[in-house]
């Protein structure tokens, strides 16, 4: 079946597979996320779970913090990466970008480091981001070049 009409508008052709999907380590990265959302609606968000760039695999644990999450991969760590559960939810075309781009940085060899640092590929935003948001009200905002 074409799942060309199930995709989200803006998403890029060259993520898609060529019968016009993606791929199956993104769909299984949607729906491990889409689990825990479902599970407990209010209770996860703000975990986080560790997906394997391979394949999408998880290993079904909520983490209290990305440094959390990277401690128990067991110093496989660049072979995963970290999502974090929002209020949000993700779909197939997201989670092939995501992967894609965590692909491309290990590929590059740019450091994963330990959660801790405030230097990130991409960001996403947390539900106090989220929520700050969808109140009209600014932060995390750098302003200037040397601001990080």
């Amino acid at each position: 079946m074409n799942e060309f009409f199930n995709h989200q508008p803006r998403c890029p052709i060259e993520s898609w597979t060529p019968f016009g999907g993606h791929s199956d380590a993104a769909k299984r990265v949607a729906d491990i996320y889409s689990l825990h959302r479902i599970a407990d609606p209010y209770g996860n968000i703000g975990y986080w779970i560790a997906c394997a760039l391979s394949d999408g695999q998880s290993d079904m644990v909520l983490y209290e913090s990305r440094p959390d999450a990277i401690a128990h991969q067991h110093h496989n760590e660049e072979w995963y990466t970290y999502l974090q559960i929002v209020p949000a939810s993700i779909t197939a075309c997201e989670a092939e970008t995501l992967l894609r781009v965590a692909r491309r940085a290990y590929d590059s060899g740019i450091a994963r480091g330990d959660g801790m640092t405030r230097h990130e590929l991409i960001r996403r935003l947390g539900w106090e981001d989220q929520s700050a948001q969808a109140n009209g009200i600014a932060q995390n905002l750098r302003v200037g070049r040397n601001n990080y």
